[in-house]
């Protein structure tokens, strides 16, 4: 077989599963059409934007004032007011859908969103992007609780967990599609991290709002509203589930990051790294892709490596596209899929023993020994997880996020 063969057989396992072996879970489809569904009670989760973000930092300043000192740093204040301009009217018009059908709402952001009304909705809606959507799915305990995301600038911006350009452009039609039944549930399976430890019970920040002392106000709340009364365990489920990706490792990018790892109870091995990410099958056509996929240029170089150098560009795009189209999985499948980022190797020793740089496993035991590490769920919300501490993350069928999304 020519090297070229063995690369394009490989493509179809991307993912090491040696030590960390797990069978793919044979899961009944969690997709399907559904019965009339009209909402009583809606929370709409609003996008923080930019040029909210600037107002807020610079509550002194005129329009112009602001206009100029962003103009000095380079930023393109027509562009970002635009935008914001656009998140308003989208808002707006999903307001103004729910009061002509007399549906009963809140509107939230992340700045003042809280766990009641999250308790009250029979239907969130996040209407932003991307990172509205996490933000809301982050704080969704329930799985009976549907979410469904409109995209507030669809023209411009592409969101892979909201609805598409077409569907957020007629907000009257997506709750005739609601009442009339042209939906389905695709239940997304997200992470629970539960911490074992002494210093577990810190208080957590949102990576966001780190230079910022507007922001983060929920997150402390919601921490301290979870601390028990007397002396604290040393057990502690960590509130907010993640839907896209867990990533662990020291603050500082250029510490190495000391983690001792096991997969569905197996031994601790201990690995030095730049830090891990652990994902769901949401998350992996996120970071977690980003992070293995393959590109041309490393399969050019391996295959002159192997002495092939007469393959054409099309042979060389073939295999990356097989590869990476691999990389993703199912997202309502109860798995994670990890990382290990620039594993440190020994020239001896290639690869720790037992332990591969990536792989699946059901279940995750991770032993902290970082100096300032921490666990960030979904790139927001982040929590201290230093020597001493260990983080077990899993993925549970009651945890999963119930989408309802639209097929056409």
């Amino acid at each position: 077989m020519t090297a070229l063969a063995h690369l394009s057989k490989a493509a179809a396992y991307p993912a090491t599963r040696l030590m960390f072996k797990s069978s793919r879970i044979n899961l009944e489809s969690t997709r399907r059409c559904e019965a009339s569904f009209v909402p009583q009670r809606v929370l709409v989760l609003t996008k923080v934007s930019r040029y909210m973000i600037e107002k807020l930092h610079n509550p002194n300043l005129s329009e112009e004032e602001l206009k100029r000192k962003l103009i000095e740093r380079d930023i393109n204040f027509d562009a970002i007011l635009g935008g914001h301009n656009r998140n308003e009217a989208t808002a707006k018009k999903t307001i103004d859908t729910l009061k002509s059908l007399n549906i009963d709402f809140r509107v939230k952001s992340r700045y003042n969103v809280d766990i009641d009304s999250i308790n009250w909705a029979d239907l969130v809606i996040p209407v932003g992007g991307d990172g509205t959507f996490l933000m809301a799915s982050n704080l969704m305990n329930s799985n009976s609780i549907p979410i469904i995301g409109i995209n507030s600038d669809p023209e411009f911006s592409e969101g892979f967990l909201l609805l598409s350009r077409k569907h957020s452009s007629d907000i009257p039609e997506i709750f005739e599609r609601l009442r009339s039944g042209n939906f389905e549930y695709l239940m997304r399976s997200r992470i629970r991290t539960t911490l074992i430890g002494e210093n577990i019970w810190r208080t957590p920040f949102h990576m966001h709002d780190q230079s910022s002392s507007l922001g983060g106000k929920f997150y402390i709340s919601h921490h301290n509203s979870t601390i028990p009364k007397g002396k604290l365990p040393k057990t502690r489920r960590i509130p907010w589930l993640a839907l896209n990706e867990v990533f662990i490792g020291e603050s500082l990018s250029a510490r190495i990051s000391i983690l001792h790892i096991g997969a569905n109870g197996g031994k601790l091995q201990k690995v030095k790294s730049s830090g891990m990410c652990v994902s769901t099958g949401t998350g992996s056509t996120s970071w977690y892709r980003a992070i293995n996929c393959l590109n041309p240029q490393v399969v050019q170089d391996v295959l002159s490596s192997a002495g092939l150098k007469d393959q054409t560009n099309s042979d060389i795009e073939q295999i990356c596209t097989d590869f990476n189209s691999k990389i993703q999985f199912p997202a309502d499948e109860l798995q994670l899929s990890y990382t290990i980022r620039d594993m440190i190797l020994k020239p001896s020793k290639p690869t720790p023993e037992h332990t591969f740089p990536r792989g699946f496993t059901k279940k995750l035991t991770i032993r902290s020994q970082c100096y300032d590490g921490g666990l960030v769920i979904d790139g927001g919300i982040a929590i201290h997880f230093n020597a001493g501490t260990t983080a077990v993350l899993e993925t549970l069928k009651e945890d999963a996020l119930r989408n309802i999304v639209f097929t056409d």
